[in-house]
């Protein structure tokens, strides 16, 4: 039997569209590298917080691609600005355009305007917990496994009135998988105003 693809190849029309974002891709993977991949990234509100690891196959998934040389390879390239166009195949559901569309704001998952949500159910997706942007930019939904919650789409929100409010993440930092040592690197921490 066999097992029915999400992905296609894409037309030549599509190829256009795509090479546009190969910049926007390059910049999205220096970005994870240097503040995701190979690390536990720890976000927290003012009551909860939540470890999210984070590996170069991700990035892939995130984009809405598969890449025939594999989801390490892909990284690699958009790094290393040598995608392979023929080698691209994106979702049938047109999804993918739209997740390009807004990696360029993926930096905004670092800083101020980041909200943590629990479970909810997006459209046929299901998860446990999603970074948000308070703006409705996009969302990076979370799916606990048996041992790390990892990252599960990358979705866009500028025309969704229904996804969780969440709460304000009042600190972010990580610690790199690949050191032995427990150094925490600070990416965000709110300034605390008290008032007597």
């Amino acid at each position: 039997m066999k097992r029915e693809s999400h992905y296609k190849r894409i037309s030549s029309n599509e190829q256009n569209n795509i090479r546009r974002y190969f910049n926007t891709l390059h910049i999205a993977a220096k970005f994870f590298e240097k503040y995701f991949i190979n690390k536990v990234v720890t976000y927290c509100t003012v009551d909860s917080k939540i470890d999210i690891y984070f590996s170069s196959s991700n990035f892939m998934h995130l984009c809405g691609i598969r890449y025939k040389k594999g989801s390490s390879s892909f990284f690699e390239d958009c790094l290393n600005q040598h995608i392979v166009l023929d080698d691209i195949e994106i979702k049938n559901d047109g999804t993918t355009i739209q997740k390009l569309q807004i990696l360029s704001s993926i930096a905004e998952l670092i800083g101020e305007n980041v909200y943590l949500t629990g479970a909810g159910k997006f459209l046929y997706l299901d998860f446990d917990y999603a970074l948000k942007t308070r703006k409705q930019i996009l969302a990076l939904t979370l799916k606990d496994t048996k041992h790390r919650t990892v990252p599960q789409s990358l979705l866009d929100l500028k025309k969704q009135k229904t996804f969780p409010k969440g709460k304000p993440v009042v600190e972010i930092f990580s610690r790199n998988l690949k050191i032995e040592d427990e150094t925490v690197d600070y990416l965000y921490k709110r300034e605390c105003t008290y008032h007597k």
